[in-house]
């Protein structure tokens, strides 16, 4: 069974694959979608922060957990309602804090283990970024502001 930074990072990696899904939705579903995605990778981030301070990530996963409910509502029409539940309850499952923690803090890989949270965020980034700036609509909405990060946060 993968632990929770595998698991995480296989969620990016499934949820990228349906970049084009959702860069062709329309503009209120891309914008969900970005920002959504966009705080998921936040709080990916934050959680990598906690983990190299060896501090028990209570605040990430809260959010994580939060955001796994939003996913499958704002995900089910890209992905269809199996996919999207199946990513929901693994993104929820990868974020018990005690288990990451454990994970993270008994391993002889914890380069690894960090890598590849680093690269789950930097894909759930890159596909909040790609819906964002994919194929334009027919409405000015598109060209309002992007998902949090790609202001320069």
């Amino acid at each position: 069974m993968a632990g929770p930074a595998e698991t995480l990072s296989f969620v990016a990696r499934r949820l990228i694959q349906f970049e084009q899904r959702f860069a062709q939705a329309d503009a209120s579903r891309k914008r969900a979608a970005a920002s959504l995605f966009s705080r998921i990778s936040q709080s990916i981030q934050i959680l990598v922060s906690d983990l190299n301070r060896d501090q028990l990530p209570h605040e990430a996963c809260r959010d994580l957990i939060f955001f796994s409910t939003k996913l499958k509502e704002c995900a089910e029409e890209e992905l269809g309602g199996t996919e999207s539940d199946r990513l929901s309850q693994a993104l929820r499952e990868a974020c018990d804090k005690e288990k990451i923690f454990l994970e993270y803090r008994s391993s002889e890989q914890k380069k690894y283990l960090g890598e590849e949270l680093e690269k789950a965020a930097i894909l759930i980034q890159a596909l909040a970024n790609g819906i964002y700036m994919g194929p334009p609509d027919a409405g000015p909405a598109a060209a309002e502001s992007p998902p949090d990060s790609a202001q320069g946060t």
